[in-house]
């Protein structure tokens, strides 16, 4: 079977590199392309190396965030496309960036680029079965266009390494971008909590609330947190997740945590470390609260502090949490076992 991955987005990027790997591992020969080019440039040389490539090729797939790449391609293609879509753009733009409202001219946009993208593929990807009513609901698609899989990790990347020590003094891992559902302001006030229970806060942050983040902290002034306001290479965050006792994840109460699904929760349970998160459908999806993972009560940080402290105190219990985790990772979130189930969907079509 010879599939083209076609993309908008770095074909590179943990969001497509995970299906590329995991579907040449099942014995597909993939051959990918990145629109790099601007404007109509981009659109023609991908429509030159689908027309390089077509004679033998089975399915195509488009990338993450390329709703109008699957517009354009759709009338020269005569092959089966499965856009890898995830979340929708209008999601990722409108509600949860809030670049425009949702009935802006702006918003309209994203909305028609996404419902047009969602009924040309023959399939549609994403993240969640939260997710896939939501895209029925809003686009108004059959559901026998929607196929949920998990978004997984980039393996080669984030991995368990037993030779990483951790600090004797508890560390907290906070890391991302600041968006309206991260939730970095509770992490802030939990630690201002904690501030006499001999546990360390880490923040690597970046992104558009950077800016409302900082007046919170000259506000409250909390001395066990270290801030980094910018963005690690990957080699260097797996170093540093590594040597922390718990990572958190996403701490709102923000709609888009109804359907969605943070990279750091795969990364974490690809690293074998404790995932703190508030309580969100979208997560537990994926996650069983005591099981598979730690919560806490949405937007709520004397809750978030109350299971950190829990985390600290009862550690073997947490790591035995991660544990699970990590064979739930295992046994269904790698990249050829993602990549089969998908297969499995797409050879229905």
């Amino acid at each position: 079977m010879k599939i083209l991955y076609i993309s908008r987005t770095r074909v590179g990027s943990s969001l497509n590199v995970v299906y590329i790997k995991g579907l040449k591992e099942n014995g597909v020969r993939v051959e990918s392309f990145r629109v790099a080019s601007g404007g109509v440039r981009g659109y023609l040389e991908a429509l030159s190396f689908f027309r390089k490539n077509k004679s033998d090729t089975d399915y195509v797939f488009i990338g993450f965030d390329s709703p109008l790449l699957v517009i354009f391609m759709r009338p020269f293609c005569n092959k089966k496309i499965i856009y890898v879509a995830f979340r929708s753009l209008y999601e990722g733009l409108i509600v949860s960036r809030e670049l425009a409202s949702p009935f802006s001219k702006k918003a309209i946009y994203y909305w028609l680029l996404d419902f047009a993208a969602v009924h040309f593929a023959n399939l549609t990807v994403v993240e969640s079965y939260n997710q896939a009513e939501y895209f029925k609901k809003l686009f108004k698609v059959s559901k026998n266009k929607i196929f949920r899989s998990w978004i997984g990790v980039d393996e080669d990347k984030f991995f368990y390494d037993p030779i990483i020590n951790k600090p004797d003094k508890f560390t907290v891992l906070f890391r991302g971008a600041l968006q309206p559902e991260t939730g970095a302001e509770y992490v802030v006030r939990a630690a201002e909590l904690l501030k006499g229970e001999d546990v360390r806060f880490i923040m690597h942050v970046g992104g558009q609330l950077v800016g409302k983040l900082k007046v919170l902290i000259e506000e409250l002034r909390p001395n066990n947190i270290e801030y980094f306001f910018d963005f690690l290479p990957t080699e260097e965050l797996r170093i540093l997740m590594g040597k922390c006792h718990v990572s958190l994840g996403q701490l709102s109460d923000h709609e888009r945590l109804q359907r969605t699904i943070p990279h750091k929760a795969y990364e974490s349970l690809a690293m074998k470390l404790p995932y703190l998160t508030a309580a969100n459908t979208g997560i537990l999806e994926l996650l069983k609260d005591g099981e598979t993972c730690i919560t806490c009560k949405p937007a709520d940080f004397r809750s978030l502090a109350n299971k950190i402290l829990w985390v600290k105190n009862n550690y073997s219990i947490s790591e035995r949490v991660a544990e699970n985790g990590y064979r739930l990772y295992q046994s269904y979130l790698k990249s050829h076992i993602l990549a089969k189930n998908l297969l499995d969907r797409v050879k229905q079509l």
